[in-house]
């Protein structure tokens, strides 16, 4: 686990006890918001639903996630590079980070998916500039972050494939908000739609967040889901992923790939 995710983590824990001890409505608003994702109903009651296990992440690795029999059995995390440039005469200062990683995906069978990834995130945040003496022009927040997720994913066994998968984000910092933009798995023959998922209702506290996920869909029937995050203020690490039983296997692990790397990097945005 990397250091400014445990400080996310704690701070998070901290911030709940606090409120806690204050009165607050927390823990029925943290117990609230702990609903299952609004996935398609057809899906829900044909799909195999796997809770996702995650061991400790080592060094220039990705994290070791298994669900049902699917596991990352090798991985790669590169180093994270960000460069910054000036907009609007300095006042602005743009940032481009990215990320790429590896990992091989294998099922019980022998076919592996083998998968190629990068996360590229973009920001813009106002500078304190000093505009004359003693006056500055303040700093504000970012008022959002686009973060992209671009994958390569081959697929070997009787019909080797080669898969792109495009997720489109706008996203609060830290995550903890977004939208999604047109999103998509495709081989240039078939295409898989990928759709954000929220559980509804109205937010009685800062602490009462949605569990996030996205749906994934071919020829308008829903096929796979993932939930990356399970609401409230202590929903991470409670991953859970859909696969419909009549699919066949290699589609299933082209969903366990695509899966895992939502999974990957929807956590390292929360340990910016």
């Amino acid at each position: 686990m990397s250091g400014r995710m445990l400080r996310w983590i704690v701070q998070m824990a901290a911030l709940v006890v606090v409120a806690t001890l204050a009165g607050g409505e927390v823990a029925p608003a943290v117990a609230a918001s702990s609903r299952t994702l609004p996935i398609d109903e057809d899906l829900r009651a044909n799909a195999d639903v796997l809770k996702v296990s995650m061991h400790v992440q080592k060094p220039n690795r990705i994290w070791d996630f298994r669900f049902g029999e699917y596991a990352v059995v090798s991985s790669k995390s590169g180093v994270t590079e960000t460069t910054t440039t000036d907009k609007l005469l300095g006042l602005v200062e743009h940032s481009h980070t990215q990320q790429k990683f590896s990992f091989v995906v294998q099922g019980a069978g022998p076919a592996t998916a083998k998968v190629k990834a990068a996360q590229n995130v973009e920001a813009d945040a106002f500078r304190d500039v000093e505009v004359s003496p003693g006056v500055h022009s303040g700093v504000e927040p970012r008022s959002g972050v686009t973060d992209n997720l671009v994958a390569s994913i081959a697929i070997d066994g009787e019909a080797s494939s080669k898969w792109t998968l495009l997720l489109n984000v706008n996203r609060s910092v830290a995550g903890l908000a977004e939208q999604a933009g047109a999103s998509w798995l495709t081989d240039g023959t078939r295409e898989i739609l990928i759709t954000p998922l929220a559980s509804a209702g109205p937010s009685r506290s800062a602490f009462d967040l949605p569990a996030r996920g996205y749906e994934f869909s071919e020829e308008g029937k829903a096929i796979g889901a993932v939930q990356y995050y399970a609401g409230g203020a202590l929903g991470l690490f409670k991953n859970v992923v859909y696969l419909r039983r009549d699919i066949e296997p290699q589609t299933k692990l082209l969903l366990a790939a695509s899966v895992t790397a939502i999974m990957q990097v929807k956590l390292n945005a929360v340990a910016e």
